[in-house]
């Protein structure tokens, strides 16, 4: 009873789609999703800072999860979801060594590959907030990363509880994520840190998760043999080349959120507001009068500002010797 209505509603979601011109926004010289709280971009830059990230992560845990779940993908026919995947990375690489098993990855912005990938290896545009386009207890291994600035406080239960109700009873599930705060915070770093930190809390996210996430899962009814791990990812050429690449990464984030985070730092006048004196103008607007010329950019008047900032933080975090705290936490359904 209900599964002829289920199906339905998975193949329903499940239609491939593709991006209206309205899936879009542009801002600051960047692309955005429209219709989501989700503030990094979705263009070619973002893309090229999460595959780099991708093979930072693989280094520091060695190796893609810590869910004990090597023995479901080496045997073949594993159901693996993947929330959020972004442009794939991680399911790439997992199908590509699991070639036995199959791999799904969902994602609200369809930048993820249509064309060559792995036969075991399928991706779908979705939005988890609107429920998981799957039946109840379909998946061996549900894996979800780094969506601190996507959910609210209240949708990370709503969405923790989806992964719980799509992986099949003895399956797994595994979150990674980290809280917005660096160990060895110097002053620049409490600066742009604070902003983003700030732009979190305004649209109602929680920039410290983790303990959210640890207390949803070590006390849900419906999980057991939960477990934690942890690693400290050094930022800056202190630490070599995982340092080197750990700080490019930080600053390539802060970069994709300049507009966002300099509307901050000028209401809070760490940064200089404009002169023009039009109202209308602020951080990341552009004025353009009835020709279409552009009165007022902002771009050329914090971009020197901004840009020493960035180069501010690195320098700093390599004198901190800074890190940045990471968490994988995975359980297993009843």
């Amino acid at each position: 009873m209900g599964n002829k209505s289920s199906k339905s509603r998975q193949t329903n979601m499940l239609k491939s789609r593709k991006p209206s011109k309205n899936s879009f926004r542009y801002s600051d010289g960047r692309r955005f999703h429209n219709d989501t709280k989700y503030i990094m971009p979705n263009d070619d830059e973002e893309v090229d800072r999460l595959q780099m990230q991708h093979f930072l992560y693989r280094n520091i845990w060695n190796g893609n999860y810590s869910a004990p779940v090597t023995e479901f993908l080496e045997r073949g026919n594993c159901k693996v979801l993947d929330v959020g995947c972004g442009p794939g990375t991680w399911l790439l690489d997992m199908s590509t060594t699991y070639q036995g098993s199959t791999f799904i990855g969902i994602d609200i912005s369809p930048i993820f590959p249509t064309g060559i990938k792995p036969p075991n290896l399928t991706f779908y545009a979705a939005n988890v907030l609107k429920g998981l386009p799957f039946p109840d207890n379909h998946f061996d291994f549900v894996y979800m990363r780094n969506l601190i600035i996507a959910f609210t406080e209240d949708e990370w239960n709503t969405v923790i509880g989806e992964l719980i109700r799509v992986v099949k009873p003895g399956g797994w599930i595994e979150l990674m994520e980290g809280n917005l705060e660096f160990e060895g915070e110097g002053a620049c770093a409490q600066v742009l840190l604070g902003a983003f930190r700030s732009i979190l809390r305004s649209n109602s996210m929680n920039p410290k998760i983790c303990s959210q996430i640890y207390t949803f899962l070590s006390t849900s009814p419906l999980l057991k043999s939960f477990s934690f791990k942890e690693k400290l990812i050094p930022i800056g050429k202190w630490a070599g080349k995982i340092g080197e690449i750990a700080s490019q990464d930080f600053c390539s984030l802060f970069l994709a959120v300049r507009g966002a985070i300099c509307r901050v730092l000028e209401d809070e006048r760490i940064i200089k507001g404009c002169s023009c004196g039009i109202k209308e103008c602020h951080v990341g607007n552009e004025i353009f009068d009835k020709d279409g010329k552009n009165i007022c950019d902002h771009e050329n008047r914090w971009n020197e500002e901004y840009g020493e900032l960035i180069q501010e933080i690195a320098r700093e975090c390599n004198e901190e010797k800074a890190n940045y705290r990471h968490y994988r936490f995975f359980a297993q359904k009843i």
